[in-house]
């Protein structure tokens, strides 16, 4: 057995795909197949039982894959570590980020890392997290945060932070800056929503229906910006993350209200690939994002009076 056998093998087991796993390791799938067909005979066992959604793996291929996996995290490790016995902080890194936390955790950790890291080279990527997460199986991002706990083979999802959904509106709507209030009390909202394509969507519908609010009308946008613009020009409202807006919380643009029933928290959620441990740049990156998601959350709580919560 060899490196890049192993790495083929745990390809074919995450994608349960030959087809996929080729695309993801930059091979044939014919020439994969030969691949494993070669373990397979030298190791004595079946890895793999094929059937007309893929493949599945066998009780030996579960077991190559714990064993393999632990193998293939040693070496990235043990690279890792070497690298950084030069005491230097360098190399690439390639980061994900749902739209609430671009726009306030990120740019501000982003400014403290390139001060104190100036030789990282950095690629930045904002999307819904469906999209995100597909990016980081393919390999494509180091990691990304997110607003759902992702359930995928090889994926490990790690939380990094809890917020709060909050009723935003517009100066003219009447409302109180940061009054408390309950969902069921308030009256028709006309509505500016994400798609369903956002993981944070399907929660804000959960909470509506708990509360029986009457929805007047209603309006998708994908668009962040262009949602609080849109709503700070008019009289309609949005619930969002509390980090998406919490750069407005003194200016008065736009009214922010806390939730207290029904409680909606918000959970970030950082994911990586299991097999890919994150670089040394990478954890300080993740370690300043965290930090700072947690000063808006702080930040939120002295504005909301939810100190004690």
């Amino acid at each position: 057995m060899d490196f890049r056998q192993l790495e083929q093998f745990v390809a074919v087991y995450e994608e349960g795909s030959f087809s996929r796993a080729a695309r993801r390791a930059n091979c044939t799938q014919p020439g994969l197949s030969v691949q494993i067909r070669n373990l397979e005979n030298e190791l004595g066992v079946s890895l793999f039982t094929r059937n007309r959604r893929g493949v599945e793996p066998t009780v030996a291929g579960k077991r190559l894959y714990v064993r393999g996996l632990s193998i293939l995290n040693s070496v990235a490790d043990t690279e890792m570590a070497v690298r950084e016995l030069a005491g230097n902080v360098t190399g690439a890194i390639t980061i994900g980020t749902v739209p609430s936390v671009s726009r306030s955790a990120l740019p501000a950790a982003l400014s403290r890392f390139t001060e104190a890291y100036p030789d990282v080279e950095l690629t930045l990527d904002e999307a819904y997290g469906g999209t995100l997460t597909e990016r980081v199986v393919a390999g494509e991002l180091d990691f990304a945060v997110v607003t759902s706990a992702v359930k995928h083979e090889g994926i490990e999802a790690t939380l990094i932070a809890e917020h709060e959904l909050a009723l935003v509106s517009g100066p003219g709507s009447g409302m109180r800056p940061f009054e408390r209030i309950r969902l069921q009390d308030l009256p028709p909202l006309r509505l500016v929503l994400p798609t369903e394509r956002h993981e944070i969507r399907r929660m804000i519908d959960s909470q509506i229906a708990r509360a029986e609010l009457t929805v007047e009308a209603m309006i998708e946008s994908d668009g962040l910006n262009t949602t609080l613009e849109y709503i700070r020009h008019s009289g309609w409202s949005t619930l969002t993350a509390v980090a998406s807006v919490i750069d407005a919380a003194d200016t008065g643009a736009l009214i922010i209200n806390p939730i207290v029933r029904p409680k909606a928290p918000v959970e970030y959620y950082l994911v990586r690939q299991t097999r890919r441990p994150l670089t040394g740049a990478a954890e300080r990156f993740v370690d300043l994002l965290r930090e700072e998601l947690a000063a808006i959350m702080g930040r939120w709580k002295e504005l909301s009076g939810n100190k004690q919560q």
